[in-house]
């Protein structure tokens, strides 16, 4: 909407208030939203790499019983935890974590 007067103060008043308007939007509803969705993130990535620690540790241990089967589970790994990587570094850049799931992803 558009008004129209002749008064320049009116005007400045006008965007004045609209910005105090959109700052208390942005400060109450937008910015804690955003800081809640990555710290989700950020917390599941360190689930998901305690994750693969946590499977390299047991692929270690059974290597030497598992043969064939323990070479597949060591690929099977080094994909995830390359993929993990990639999407740590694309961090919320959604093109970037995209590319890496058509990369590393099965």
């Amino acid at each position: 909407m558009v008004l129209v007067t002749g008064s320049w103060k009116l005007a400045l008043a006008g965007l004045a208030v609209s910005l105090a308007i959109f700052g208390v939007l942005y400060f109450t509803v937008i910015q804690p939203d955003n800081n809640a969705a990555n710290s989700a993130i950020k917390s599941g990535e360190r689930q998901a790499q305690q994750a693969l620690n946590q499977a390299q540790k047991q692929l270690s241990k059974a290597s030497s019983q598992a043969g064939a089967a323990g070479s597949q589970a060591s690929k099977s790994l080094s994909q995830a935890s390359k993929l993990t990587a990639c999407v740590a570094a694309a961090g919320t850049d959604v093109s970037k974590v995209q590319s890496c799931e058509a990369k590393y992803g099965q």
